[in-house]
């Protein structure tokens, strides 16, 4: 994990809702948002998060994942909490 990864964690986190949506994570983070997806799959992947994909909304989105949401996992919280960079 990397800052840009720890920021993505904490803006889940400073969002304080269980699954924010991937535009209103970006809008703290900014970064590209094919990106954020590629790091939302990616921090899923290893534990830290869960997605949440708009299976309804895949043909018109411009994401290509369909990444909608994400929320923090026991280990992502763990994670924020751990020393930081």
């Amino acid at each position: 994990m990397d800052t840009a990864d720890f920021d993505i964690l904490k803006a889940i986190s400073d969002l304080r809702i269980p699954y924010p949506k991937a535009d209103r994570i970006n809008s703290l983070v900014k970064i590209d948002p094919e990106e954020l997806e590629a790091r939302l799959g990616a921090l899923e992947m290893e534990g830290y998060v869960r997605t949440k994909t708009d299976e309804a909304n895949m043909e018109d989105s411009s994401r290509s994942s369909g990444i909608s949401a994400a929320g923090l996992t026991n280990l992502g919280k763990r994670a924020l909490a751990g020393p930081r960079w």
